[in-house]
């Protein structure tokens, strides 16, 4: 007796299995309302647990829907978190107004301090400006006194010298 038409039997019926699984792995994977899990996977394919528990494949596929939903799911909350609701955009903004007109208000207040700031600067230094000219106006004048002075005093001490030498 042959085993051949067993053998081509549980071929056929081990590829059904198969097919069966594939089906209901593709639509765990695109239904997010069915848990990817083996009892869900068994139930849709029509096997008994210990068939996928037997064939290492489908755990795999299980654990990689797992993963891509996680993935998913971790995206759409970092997506929701930074949505934010109109209350809290409007109370952003008045915030972020606040901050601005502040800055723009301790700009104002230190461009009036510069301006006066400059003003006394600018006023010091005229008032240095003339007093340094008049200095010099002065000096000059010392200058050209000194400068007669001891001219008279040159001709002076060559009168005294004349004086002595005759003496």
């Amino acid at each position: 007796m042959s085993s051949a038409p067993y053998d081509n039997k549980n071929s056929e019926n081990f590829d059904a299995v198969t097919f069966r699984l594939n089906e209901a792995l593709v639509r765990i994977e695109k239904d997010f309302s069915l848990p990817a899990k083996v009892a869900t996977l068994a139930k849709l394919a029509n096997v008994h647990r210990n068939t996928i528990y037997q064939r290492e494949w489908p755990r795999n596929e299980l654990d990689r829907i797992k993963a891509a939903r996680e993935q998913a799911e971790k995206s759409q909350v970092t997506y929701r978190a930074s949505i934010k609701s109109p209350d809290e955009l409007l109370e952003l903004s008045k915030m972020e107004i606040l901050y601005w007109f502040t800055q723009l208000e301790d700009a104002r207040a230190s461009n009036k301090s510069l301006m006066a700031t400059n003003k006394q600067t600018a006023s010091s230094r005229d008032y240095y400006m003339r007093e340094a000219i008049n200095n010099r106006e002065v000096i000059n004048s010392l200058k050209g006194y000194i400068s007669r002075l001891q001219s008279t005093i040159a001709v002076l001490e060559d009168e005294i010298m004349k004086l002595q030498s005759r003496d």
